[in-house]
């Protein structure tokens, strides 16, 4: 049974007397569980529909066609499954006290990772799951592969039942599921020729497997008792980034497509040269931080400047890793009379220096940036830093409290357009 959280105004389910507390038990006499099922099943040109009001009661209702499966109706989110591994990466485990309280749930929870992206490891699925993910067709799924081999998978997992992630890959490529599937690099311990053969593996499922995203692992200063991974320097990244290359090469030739991308962050910490916007060809996996340089970098370029506007001062906040991707761009805006640019790198206290990006940018970390600074008019924070739906920073800070702790206007911004939108404003609401 599936409860009804929010009926709109004027919609289909409003005419036909469903409310905000109901349940719904079927439709086309199939169960629904989650909102997958009901989607689903709602998609149907004919709806029988069957809930139950909150006195009780049960009813019956037949939803006709030209609804499209849209009843105008918002019902609980997902419970979600949660991963019962031990990987020797698992950010969670790295995680400091204070963040918000979902962010140290673990999941591998595959109706997320059809809905929403999320990696999951295929380690916790019962028949009835894959019955399930062909009979609805849930793709595209993310899956976290990291290898191949089998044992060594189980030691990065530490899961020493883990199934051979082979077979699970082509099984759901047998039963027409594409899959979008990333390696979590730790040095010494799965790269190398582990990479080459991990990489061969899936591609050998192509076009099934539809791209391969290489990301490092990411470390916190908060390791103790935990497997001792180590992070990738320089040279270590340069050598990731010559695999990635010739695996690239060799499967564009072959199949029309690079498949393996290494991430941004690679490009980073190797010091090279980002590849340029059409290297990345669809942007598969972007919100893996694969290619979301060349994008920004693409999309600030067509960004047209005025000559001129009203005087203004806005500070820039950024983590350390993004600043040599901005900091050109922010010279650009020096050349608007009127404009003036402050741009501050903050550090990262809460995760601890090794952590650089600005999606992990803490509340409390960027007020301990500004205090006590001239801020101008506005200041423009990483919407990354924030959660997508909410204004609110990973240690549960608010935008509305910082703003407070600084007496400052503070915006959010995620492209060099929004912050060019800030820019040409006439007025700010600096009362706080």
């Amino acid at each position: 049974m599936l409860r009804i959280e929010r009926v709109l105004p004027g919609s289909t389910a409003k005419r036909l007397g469903l409310e905000s507390g109901d349940t719904i038990i079927s439709i086309n006499d199939h169960e629904i569980n989650d909102v997958i099922d009901f989607r689903f099943y709602s998609a149907d040109e004919h709806c029988s529909l069957t809930f139950k009001k909150q006195d009780s009661t049960t009813r019956a209702i037949d939803v006709g066609p030209g609804t499209d499966g849209d009843l105008g109706l918002e019902v609980e989110p997902l419970h979600i499954r949660k991963c019962h591994n031990q990987c020797i990466f698992c950010f969670v485990d790295q995680m400091p006290g204070g963040c918000r309280k979902s962010l140290y749930i673990k999941d591998d929870d595959y109706r997320a990772s059809f809905l929403y992206g999320n990696y999951i490891t295929l380690c916790n699925l019962s028949e009835q799951d894959w019955e399930r993910i062909f009979r609805q067709r849930l793709s595209p799924l993310y899956i976290s592969v990291h290898a191949t081999e089998t044992d060594l998978r189980r030691r990065i997992l530490g899961n020493k039942t883990a199934p051979d992630i082979l077979n699970d890959l082509q099984r759901l490529a047998e039963g027409g599921i594409q899959m979008h599937t990333q390696i979590v690099l730790c040095p010494g311990v799965n790269d190398g020729m582990h990479l080459i053969r991990t990489a061969g593996d899936l591609a050998d499922l192509f076009p099934s497997v539809a791209s391969i995203a290489v990301v490092p692992v990411g470390l916190t200063g908060y390791r103790q008792r935990l497997f001792p991974v180590k992070q990738y320097r320089q040279r270590g990244a340069h050598r990731v980034l010559d695999d990635c290359d010739r695996l690239g090469r060799t499967y564009k030739r072959k199949f029309g497509t690079r498949l393996v991308f290494a991430s941004d962050e690679f490009y980073i910490k190797a010091e090279r040269p980002f590849p340029p916007y059409r290297f990345y060809e669809d942007f598969p996996q972007v919100e893996n931080g694969v290619g979301m340089v060349a994008q920004f970098l693409h999309d600030a370029s067509r960004v047209p400047l005025p000559s001129k506007i009203d005087p203004k001062k806005i500070t820039v906040v950024t983590g350390s890793s993004f600043i040599r991707v901005l900091k050109p761009f922010l010279k650009r805006l020096e050349r608007v009379r009127g404009a003036v640019i402050q741009q501050i790198t903050v550090k990262n206290r809460f995760f601890g220096p090794s952590v650089t990006v600005s999606g992990l940018l803490s509340g409390s970390d960027i007020l301990e940036a500004l205090k006590g600074r001239n801020l101008g008019n506005v200041v423009l924070v990483p919407s990354d830093a924030l959660k997508e739906d909410e204004d609110i920073f990973l240690d549960g800070m608010t935008l509305r409290n910082l703003e407070a702790a600084l007496s400052a206007t503070i915006r959010r911004v995620g492209s060099f357009a929004e912050i060019m939108e800030v820019l040409k404003e006439d007025t700010y609401d600096i009362s706080h």
